[in-house]
């Protein structure tokens, strides 16, 4: 296939202006109430999957413990409500719905009039005291020093893990009309234990609404993703860095690269800085480079440079997702959504032949200590 590669220059295209109505949107209304007269406003903000799953902020009052909250919607629209450093989430739908809201039990809160959220009720009361039991039993394994202890443990925590997944597959068989069963197919495809093919499956057994909703075609997509076979091999893939020069993997033969995927509002993105930048400075004379790819939004660019200054992580190169278009795309290594790489911090690291030989999702002190095993092994040798 003949290559091409298409730098997008900064000018922002983004059509969607906040406010502005879609085909097949319906009104809403939630009429809360909160049990505490001293809120006087709360923050709602709401992620709408029909624009690239745009983040929509808004500030209402609250007067005497009374608010509204109204405008226009899709069923199975997920939204955060906060107010006093607390926060609730749940997913509402077109219609009248009423919030009751207790201080002193926030997440027991009450929201009628949505079949979405009821629709998550239901298949919570099933799952989250297996959860806890589940957290329960991690947390023994991690302290369990006695191998027999350990595999009974271990079987323990698989029974339950299997029983979690029966339930969620069968929650989707029993409510095709449900769009909550979308949320079960994320799920199952960050578990990553059943096939495409059985996926795509269940996915049809979904009534055409659901199949056809914003959430139901990006599911339908991270199905379709699955099947692709993975590249190995990455030293052909090139993009264009914060200074518009073109950055090749393959100048980088004979060392090893970890591309570091971000965004300047990810906080465990930041929190993993230091440690990044401690192996950068440990290993980076001794055949170690890193490229960090922000995700961020064309129309954040700034903010984005804004946060390589102010987090101090000016010394490797730097990527802009959204200004890279084309085929032999190092950004298309991150694949957002659960069929691909996960939420972010996601990072890859590539040997000194170009082939990736390990992925990371998040950020915690385990990852750090993997990486600083991983690395002392590989560079124990090297001046």
């Amino acid at each position: 296939m003949k290559h091409f590669f298409v730098f997008i220059f900064s000018l922002s295209i983004c059509s969607f202006v906040e406010g502005q109505t879609i085909e097949g949107e319906k009104p809403f209304r939630i009429a809360g109430t909160i049990d505490d007269t001293t809120v006087d406003t709360v923050f709602f903000r709401y992620y709408r999957c029909e624009k690239d799953n745009s983040l929509i902020k808004d500030t209402i009052p609250v007067t005497n413990g009374v608010f509204t909250i109204e405008g226009v919607t899709f069923p199975h629209t997920n939204a955060f409500l906060s107010f006093k450093e607390k926060e609730i989430n749940f997913l509402y739908d077109p219609g009248e719905m009423q919030l009751n809201l207790k201080m002193d039990s926030l997440e027991n809160f009450v929201l009628e009039g949505s079949q979405t959220q009821a629709d998550r009720k239901v298949l919570e009361a099933q799952t989250k005291p297996l959860e806890g039991y589940l957290s329960e039993i991690k947390k023994q394994l991690s302290s369990e020093q006695s191998e027999e202890n350990r595999n009974l443990l271990t079987l323990k925590k698989d029974s339950i893990d299997d029983l979690i997944e029966n339930i969620r597959i069968h929650f989707i068989t029993s409510h095709p009309d449900s769009y909550y069963s979308l949320d079960m197919f994320f799920w199952l495809l960050y578990n990553k234990k059943q096939s495409a093919d059985m996926l795509m499956e269940l996915f049809a057994g979904l009534s055409e609404n659901v199949r056809k909703s914003c959430p139901g075609k990006e599911i339908y997509s991270y199905i379709s993703q699955r099947k692709k076979p993975k590249m190995t091999n990455v030293s052909s893939l090139e993009a264009f860095n914060k200074e518009e020069t073109l950055v090749r993997l393959s100048d980088f033969e004979g060392k090893y690269i970890l591309i570091d995927f971000w965004a300047s509002w990810c906080i465990p993105c930041i929190k993993g800085f230091p440690h990044l930048k401690e192996l950068y400075a440990k290993y980076k004379d001794k055949g170690f480079t890193v490229i960090s790819i922000s995700i961020d939004n064309e129309k954040d660019e700034q903010k984005w440079l804004d946060a390589i200054e102010a987090h101090d992580i000016t010394e490797w190169i730097h990527i802009l997702s959204c200004k890279n278009k084309g085929e032999n795309n190092i950004c298309d290594l991150y694949l957002p959504g659960p069929a691909g790489s996960g939420g972010i911090p996601h990072q890859i690291l590539i040997d000194e032949s170009g082939n990736i030989i390990k992925r990371w999702s998040g950020f915690s002190d385990e990852t750090a200590k993997e990486q600083d095993d991983m690395f002392e092994r590989f560079f124990e040798n090297k001046e």
